[in-house]
């Protein structure tokens, strides 16, 4: 039996992380794995296999604004990693500021979206990355 998509999600507030999940539960009904971690020192220590027995996620959600090490300085350590350089990176953020999106798309991200503040926004943002990128099925 093929592994479960998984979905890796940077997000240092615990709100957002329940409503990340409920929207994931709504908007898919493929199985997938989702793993969350809370900064950008856990996700670096979880990409270079910190996370004992999981693979590499098929897509990352990515927080910029993030205690320890922010996201913006995780996505370029990232990209700059040849390891780790074609993981998919979609943004989801609170930043309204262009030259946060200008960056992310310079390091090559897939989507960089601000946090809704509607459930069915998030719920069609974190569908389509799902179908786009997990193969998920709505």
């Amino acid at each position: 039996m093929p592994a479960r998509p998984l979905l890796l999600v940077a997000e240092d507030d615990p709100d957002d992380q329940l409503l990340i999940q409920d929207a994931i539960d709504m908007s898919c009904s493929t199985d997938i794995e989702t793993h969350f971690v809370w900064d950008g020192i856990e996700l670096i220590n979880y990409l270079q296999g910190g996370a004992d027995g999981v693979g590499k996620p098929d897509l990352l959600v990515l927080d910029l604004n993030m205690p320890r090490k922010d996201g913006r300085d995780a996505l370029r350590e990232i990209k700059m990693n040849p390891e780790l350089a074609k993981i998919p990176v979609a943004v989801l953020t609170t930043s309204i500021n262009e030259r946060d999106a200008q960056y992310c798309q310079q390091w090559g991200v897939v989507g960089y979206y601000q946090k809704p503040s509607s459930m069915m926004e998030l719920i069609e943002i974190i569908g389509g990355l799902c179908t786009n990128y997990l193969g998920c099925e709505l």
